[in-house]
């Protein structure tokens, strides 16, 4: 038996695992990363990664170019595509998410696809270079036992058999949405489960002749043939055939003849050099842990929500969840904030999540006013002679169309996205679209990115290991702001700038007034001006969140 002390331990190496990692390190907090698995899974999983979610790794010193360079050209992933077969000409064509220039004007970081795996071998090399992260392959967590002062684990060396106890102050569990730690701890899933079932059948082949000048990330396969979903990860080589199939079709049903047979059938011709690389069944679900703590031990990412894939929302609200747990353990370890600070984590990213659970619900069933105008029965499925004289027929055209156009939500949620806001400051904009985006400079919001003149964003003057205060060009008297959280004061005109419109204005301030933002980049406080009441307000505002009196006691 051996044993590790470390302040934190994180169950799980995958992206929120890796990611939650970088960020500790970033603040100076030691960590161990504990994955089960002996080598990075191959198959693809998730394929976006949004504006959000790359303002995080930005920020978190990740190399964005390594990321943009393995990612899916944007004009090869574009669009969703409705399609008989992928040799077929599109049944309709939409638009996936907004990935043009046109959308910088509300952040740096446009959406962009990429292969899971791709990406976490990025974060992974950032990892690597961190002397503050040990990460441990084939180490599988156990149990534990929690106090007030940190938790016990026991973990097994899968490869030699080895009992590892870590103690660690915190525990993070990354470990996916079969979590062996959040069932340990007994916190249960709320939400319906086996909303419908798929075979993922992943496999290699270049299909670029076949897609020819109709590239998109997602085609949808209607008609009497095989229905079901292909993802594009990359034309000319990854793709995944997601196959539906009944509640007890098993693993070992997918022989090689039969996914050769079923891909042969979605492609529409025969696919020549094809490799199947795995099968692997999964339920789609909608489920949300009733709780995202117990003691020092938080969830993170799917051990803590299963949202089902329409939408690729799943893995962008991970990555979110562990930027907001990391700064405000980091804030408790430094001293700057007290323990009820950590009590917020499950108060703010727990309501996210259910909001996007249920988007990527209605998604998935955005998709029955297709199968409604293409003629498909109640039981989802469709014979020849009606699939094609609905497809033929001029009058139908109208009702088909409109199906395709009425999935726009589904692949154009820019607001939720950017737009969330803890504290419910912006829940007025429930009511709208979640394609309708306006960045608005209230408390709780991300703050809202300009680009400032030297090229950089508003968003890269946040300060990981404190509060940032952006003031007005007046606003010098904010330096005298009581607070036991370090600041980094940044003033406009001397620490930076924006071309035409001042910043203050943009943000309907004045040129006294300020924000206060806190490491994640959301809006802790802010004033119009910096009169003393001003600055009283916002240190209170500032305290209560933090859990400290205005002496910075716990």
């Amino acid at each position: 038996m051996s044993e590790i002390d470390v302040p934190v331990l994180i169950v799980g190496g995958g992206p929120v695992g890796l990611l939650g990692a970088q960020l500790l390190a970033q603040r100076g907090i030691q960590s161990l990363v504990a994955e089960k698995h002996v080598q990075r899974l191959e198959a693809p999983k998730a394929h976006a990664l949004n504006p959000r979610s790359l303002e995080i790794c930005a920020a978190a010193g990740l190399a964005m170019d390594q990321i943009h360079a393995v990612a899916t050209p944007a004009h090869e992933g574009a669009y969703v595509r409705m399609v008989e077969t992928l040799s077929h000409n599109p049944i309709g064509s939409i638009a996936y998410e907004r990935q043009d220039e046109a959308v910088r004007a509300v952040t740096p970081w446009p959406l962009i696809n990429i292969e899971q795996p791709k990406f976490e071998q990025v974060v992974e090399r950032a990892v690597a270079a961190q002397p503050l992260i040990a990460f441990r392959r084939g180490l599988e967590w156990q149990g534990c036992q929690s106090s007030n002062q940190g938790v016990i684990s026991t973990l097994v060396d899968r490869g030699t058999g080895e009992t590892v106890t870590v103690r660690s102050r915190y525990l993070i569990a990354c470990d996916g949405a079969n979590s062996a730690v959040r069932k340990a701890l007994g916190i249960g899933l709320e939400g319906p489960e086996g909303i419908a079932n798929h075979m993922m059948i992943h496999f290699e082949a270049d299909l670029r002749h076949v897609v020819a000048d109709k590239p998109g990330i997602l085609y949808f396969l209607f008609g009497p043939g095989i229905n079901g979903t292909l993802i594009a990860y990359d034309i000319g080589k990854t793709w995944v055939l997601m196959h539906p199939c009944s509640p007890d079709a098993s693993e070992a049903e997918f022989d090689e003849a039969h996914c050769q047979a079923a891909i042969t059938s979605a492609v529409g011709a025969a696919v020549p050099d094809l490799k199947i690389k795995g099968v692997r069944g999964w339920k789609m679900s909608a489920l949300l842990a009733e709780r995202y703590q117990d003691g020092r031990v938080f969830l993170a990412g799917d051990s803590g929500h299963h949202f089902p894939p329409t939408g690729g929302l799943g893995l962008n609200t991970g990555l979110a969840d562990i930027d907001n747990l990391v700064w405000k353990i980091a804030a408790v370890e430094a001293g700057w904030a007290g323990p009820v600070l950590l009590k917020s984590y499950e108060d703010e990213r727990r309501i996210i999540a259910q909001t996007n659970m249920g988007q990527s619900l209605a998604n998935a069933f955005r998709l029955q006013m297709m199968f409604d105008a293409l003629g498909y029965g109640p039981d989802r499925t469709v014979t020849a002679g009606t699939f094609y004289q609905r497809l033929n027929d001029p009058e139908a055209q109208p009702a088909i169309q409109a199906a395709v156009a009425f999935q726009k939500d589904h692949f154009d949620s820019l607001r939720l996205q950017l737009g969330y806001a803890y504290g419910g400051t912006l829940s007025a904009d429930d009511s709208l679209p979640i394609s309708e985006f306006t960045p608005k400079c209230v408390v709780g919001a991300r703050l809202p990115h300009l680009a400032l003149s030297d090229g950089r964003s508003i968003l890269d003057l946040i300060n990981p290991h404190g509060l940032t205060v952006i003031a007005g060009a007046n606003g010098t008297g904010w330096s005298a702001l009581d607070c036991a959280a370090p600041l980094s004061l940044k003033i406009e005109n001397q620490d930076f700038s924006l071309d035409g419109q001042s910043w203050a204005d943009r943000m309907g301030l004045g040129v006294q007034g300020a924000v206060i933002v806190r490491p994640d980049g959301h809006i802790l406080a802010l004033a119009k001006g910096d009169a003393p009441s001003d600055l009283q307000s916002a240190s209170q505002a500032v305290s209560a969140f933090l859990g400290l009196d205005l002496q910075g006691v716990a």
